[in-house]
């Protein structure tokens, strides 16, 4: 009976003792100095998580912002110091976007609720253009094979 109680208190003595160290880790965790601070790396692994696509035609360029064409008005996007503007896979500056032309990307929220560009690729609608093929036509080119 007395081995039984002796192999208990031991249990129960090693989980609190188990139990404390985690906690005092833990602790120590969320008061370490610092610990709040983040470093590049993190701030660009939380702005690839908060970026979200985007698309559409341009309708005017006003200042340091590119302002979309929406169906029911307009979209206004933020241009920042290191955004990426691309047509054709060479990077281009904001001066070169014209009302007219597409764009598709992501985007990322600014601190005061608007939209802040990341990444842009400027161009047609279409990467691909789609030649129309009528059935006459696409009979004789099966015939010829």
């Amino acid at each position: 009976m007395k081995t039984l109680q002796n192999s208990i208190i031991r249990r129960l003595t090693l989980a609190a003792l188990v139990l404390g160290v985690a906690g005092s880790m833990a602790a120590a965790e969320t008061t370490t100095p610092g610990a709040a601070v983040k470093t590049s790396e993190t701030r660009r692994m939380s702005a690839r998580k908060s970026t979200y696509p985007f698309r559409g035609e341009v309708a005017a360029v006003e200042g340091k912002s590119i302002v979309l064409a929406k169906k029911s008005g307009t979209r206004p996007i933020e241009v920042a110091d290191d955004s990426v503007i691309e047509r054709d896979g060479a990077a281009i500056r904001l001066d070169d976007v014209k009302p007219g032309d597409y764009l598709r990307g992501m985007l990322q929220k600014t601190d005061s609720g608007g939209e802040s560009l990341v990444r842009a690729s400027a161009g047609g609608k279409y990467d691909k253009p789609v030649a129309k093929v009528s059935k006459s036509t696409a009979k004789l080119d099966k015939a010829e094979r």
